[in-house]
């Protein structure tokens, strides 16, 4: 009997581990699926401060960004 009881809440305690993971996962994917929605000054603003390291850093910061930059701009603006 106790075992019956055991292995059901072990299989519970591990359905809410898959549960919690595969959320985890989704927002993940979610974040990494953000378009760039930066308006054009933003752009602008990102590519003069990248001028010191070059032009084509500069350049490169005119388009679309990968959606991991995204987030780091914008951890940076809230913690500023």
């Amino acid at each position: 009997m106790a075992t019956a009881q055991q292995s059901q809440g072990g299989s519970n305690n591990l359905a809410i581990i898959l549960g919690v993971a595969l959320i985890a996962v989704l927002a993940v994917i979610a974040v990494y699926m953000m378009q760039d929605n930066r308006s054009g000054s933003e752009r602008a603003a990102d590519a003069i401060e990248a001028l010191p390291q070059g032009v084509d850093k500069a350049a490169d910061k005119l388009g679309d960004q990968p959606p991991a930059e995204n987030v780091k701009r914008n951890a940076e603006k809230a913690t500023n």
